[in-house]
């Protein structure tokens, strides 16, 4: 179903996102790729920080934007654990990242089956394919663990939280 190229690239992220758990952050990993080729891992750090827009993925598009900005025939692909907000779609489009591989779909509000021909032209022609991939139950397990640990905060959105 996936590759294995894909399921590999998950897998570091995962790790990514395992990582965020123990400092105590949601358990959310990302990593790019240009052509297949490893550019760059990042976590989430909005709770260690204290910077809401630290999301693992908006977090790695910067990190490595030089990076992007010389790719100019490749293939740019943004794996993460966590179906992207709105704000990290909208960092991965000015990115022009071309397909987001994610693991777990967020059902308030992710943005994979959002109709991007309301978005405009330009938007519409940049936005990236968005892909349902691999370690989607073990991604949901673990950030419902976290969430059940964090209750205070997450424990309305645990109502509506499945796949």
């Amino acid at each position: 179903m996936f590759s294995q190229i894909d399921e590999n690239f998950m897998r570091i992220a995962m790790n990514e996102a395992y990582n965020c758990y123990k400092r105590g952050d949601l358990p959310v990993g990302a990593v790019l790729t240009i052509n297949d080729n490893l550019e760059g891992i990042s976590g989430n750090s909005a709770k260690s920080n204290g910077d809401w827009t630290s999301h693992a993925e908006n977090s790695l598009l910067s990190k490595v934007s030089w990076k992007i900005k010389q790719n100019k025939n490749g293939i740019s692909k943004l794996y993460t654990t966590w179906e992207p907000c709105l704000m990290c779609a909208g960092a991965a489009l000015l990115s022009r990242i071309d397909e987001i591989i994610y693991a777990c779909p967020d059902p308030s509000g992710g943005m994979a089956k959002i109709d991007s021909s309301c978005l405009g032209s330009w938007n519409e022609k940049y936005w990236p394919k968005f892909i349902e991939g691999p370690f989607k139950e073990e991604s949901y397990n673990l950030l419902v663990k976290y969430m059940k640990e964090n209750g205070k905060i997450w424990g309305k959105f645990l109502e509506g939280f499945s796949i």
